[in-house]
């Protein structure tokens, strides 16, 4: 199982975190079909600080391994888009979640899904 980085981005496209992301397929026994399971984790700038690509990536992919988010798709071989359309909604869902990585997923859906609405 691979993970997949992704870089949470301001307004001005400005990294701010780094989300890292492990898919598991569940397929269902017995019939067609199944869901994939998506756990993830992200690390997030501090506004003090200068955004550094490896230290994020370091940093999130360790919290991967201590303590992830799980999110599921309905779907056994889910896109790319799919993926990171379930991250976002969960990080933009989360009231606990940075406000910087809320804010980034919420720019993230609506640039792809317009006046965010859900898919």
């Amino acid at each position: 199982m691979e993970h997949r980085i992704q870089y949470l981005r301001d307004s001005k496209g400005q990294p701010v975190g780094c989300c890292a992301i492990k898919i598991k397929p569940i397929p269902h026994v017995g019939h067609p079909g199944g869901h994939t399971l998506v756990t993830y984790q992200m690390s997030v700038l501090n506004p003090l600080d200068k955004f550094d690509r490896k230290i994020a990536r370091r940093l999130a992919l360790g919290a991967l391994q201590e303590a992830p988010f799980t999110t599921t798709i309905e779907h056994l071989m889910p896109t790319r888009r799919q993926i990171t359309k379930a991250v976002m909604d969960d990080i933009w869902n989360d009231p606990t979640a940075p406000t910087r990585a809320r804010k980034a997923a919420r720019l993230w859906l609506k640039s792809q899904l317009g006046d965010y609405a859900h898919e």
